[in-house]
């Protein structure tokens, strides 16, 4: 099984930083992406819609959200949409559950569960991905409704963006403008970060600061007070 799965291991990259035009032919295509509002983030749709014809055999999506029931139950549509109209055969097409990491943070108990729990699927999923075992998804209505609606995220976040600020603390060590998966924080004569208007509210730029020196101003309740970092429940 072992060496089954270290098949997965090569050729990871961050989709954010990778052009999906130089990509070569291979056999399959693995997507692990955030849930975004009950969709996939703008930066893994703009990847999908520019990704070529025939470069893989299979494509296999799996979403990462705060729950795999229902609620997430259409995540995968717009992605699926686009993949099926370039005669991409997805395989695995599925949601694991992580612990929350905006407004409120789960229990630590929850929290550790959730990790377990998504650390076991994914073993089963890579199984799956090797054998061609394909997903049998059948989405709800109620599933759809909330796609929809969470599709209102994405132009919100944009105003997110223009919330943040970088307070004294900030070092101007470059992490936020170099990790921003939409290129949105640039760094301005004074060395200091400033953001743009296209933010997906990933909140990398807040979680992964040195100093914790980047807030918004105003909607100071949607990160998580005392930030979010999955080494508190994951050890190397």
């Amino acid at each position: 099984m072992a060496a089954k799965l270290n098949i997965l291991e090569k050729n990871i990259l961050p989709l954010e930083f990778t052009d999906p035009k130089l990509l070569k032919k291979n056999k399959g295509l693995v997507l692990l992406y955030p849930v975004h509002g009950f969709n996939a983030p703008r930066t893994v749709k703009r990847f999908i819609n520019a990704l070529s014809s025939g470069l893989f055999d299979y494509v296999n999506l799996i979403g990462v959200g705060c729950t795999a029931n229902w609620v997430n139950g259409a995540v995968s549509s717009d992605l699926r949409k686009s993949l099926e109209k370039k005669e991409y055969s997805i395989v695995v097409d599925e949601i694991t559950a992580m612990p929350l990491t905006f407004i409120m943070n789960f229990p630590d108990d929850l929290n550790l569960k959730l990790i377990s729990d998504s650390e076991k699927l994914v073993s089963d999923l890579s199984l799956r991905i090797i054998e061609k075992n394909t997903s049998k998804n059948e989405v709800l209505f109620k599933s759809q409704v909330l796609n929809f609606i969470g599709k209102t995220e994405s132009p919100a976040a944009k105003l997110f963006g223009l919330e943040l600020h970088a307070n004294n603390d900030c070092t101007s060590c470059g992490t936020c403008w170099s990790n921003c998966p939409e290129q949105n924080i640039k760094q301005k004569n004074n060395g200091k970060p400033g953001f743009g208007l296209n933010c997906i509210m990933c909140m990398r730029c807040i979680y992964n600061c040195p100093e914790g020196a980047i807030s918004p101003r105003i909607s100071k309740f949607i990160p998580l007070k005392n930030g979010y970092k999955l080494s508190k429940y994951v050890k190397d």
